[in-house]
């Protein structure tokens, strides 16, 4: 029988990378075969192109398009060129910037490179400075500076601070206060490849399964033929909303919760079982 899928969107951290951050080769060999059989494999990360370029390369595979900056950006793999950008309103901008340097947060505020020719824009602050400072050294993007926030001509796709688990919960409540009735879309995120958690904020429309919808267009494909692979709080919608949403071992509850079958985690080769069993047929059919 034909499998009844026909997309495979797979996160990067956490799930297509181990916990050293290195891409194993049984990962790789299985995207390869999951590309041979005719599924369309589509990458959807938290990280911008440029952050992923490298994890891109090292796959080796003929991609048509990817989805990253958590879904407010879609971009054709062999021209690099954007897609599709959902970008923050000038007016929450301001004040979403303002709320942090109230708090004396250095901001990264990350724009579509294609666009603005520099990836992130900082602005300044102190608290945790010394972290941040040591996010940008590892990022290899092209890096900005200014004292204050002054908008320009091209709005920012993402604002991210560093902090640490505790202080991120009350900080998450602070900002839910700030912008009620989901003006902005926030989330709590850990990068295991960083050693930081991270507080995200981004135009209240903006998720995975957001901007995989526009492939999902561009390749005549129903959600029910989704396949969505993951395990952090930002896979959750992909996850909860593809025909078959599948969990890392390594996943947090909610994911585990939302998935309709696990993987082993991340370490054991857990992609490579879940594309297998997605190729077999050893998965269930697609959801309701």
């Amino acid at each position: 029988m034909p499998s009844p899928y026909r997309l495979l969107a797979v996160d990067v951290d956490g799930t297509l990378m181990n916990s050293g951050n290195e891409l194993p080769a049984a990962h790789r060999q299985a995207l390869h075969r999951a590309h041979q059989a005719g599924l369309y494999v589509c990458i959807c990360t938290g990280r911008s192109l440029t952050e992923t370029r490298e994890v891109l390369e090292a796959l080796d595979l003929d991609l048509d398009a990817g989805v990253f900056v958590f879904g407010a950006m879609v971009s054709e793999l062999k021209t690099r060129r954007t897609l599709y950008r959902s970008p923050i309103a000038p007016g929450l901008a301001r004040r979403v910037v303002a709320f942090f340097h109230q708090r004396d947060y250095p901001v990264l505020c990350l724009h579509d490179a294609d666009q603005a020719g520099f990836d992130y824009l900082v602005v300044r602050g102190r608290r945790n400075a010394e972290a941040c400072e040591r996010w940008l050294s590892m990022t290899r993007t092209r890096v900005e500076r200014c004292g204050e926030w002054r908008g320009g001509p091209n709005d920012p796709l993402r604002f991210s601070v560093i902090e640490g688990p505790e202080a991120s919960r009350q900080l998450l409540a602070d900002l839910a206060a700030a912008f009620p009735d989901r003006q902005i879309k926030c989330n709590p995120i850990y990068a295991p490849n960083y050693g930081f958690h991270v507080v995200e904020c981004f135009s209240p429309e903006v998720n995975k399964w957001h901007g995989l919808s526009r492939l999902m267009q561009r390749w005549n494909t129903r959600p029910d033929q989704v396949v969505a692979i993951g395990d952090d709080v930002n896979d959750l919608e992909m996850i909860a909303r593809a025909g078959l949403g599948i969990a890392m071992g390594n996943a947090v509850p909610a994911v585990k919760v939302a998935a309709r079958w696990q993987a082993p985690p991340h370490d054991q080769g857990g992609l490579s079982a879940a594309i297998d069993a997605v190729l077999s047929g050893r998965v269930p059919p697609p959801g309701d």
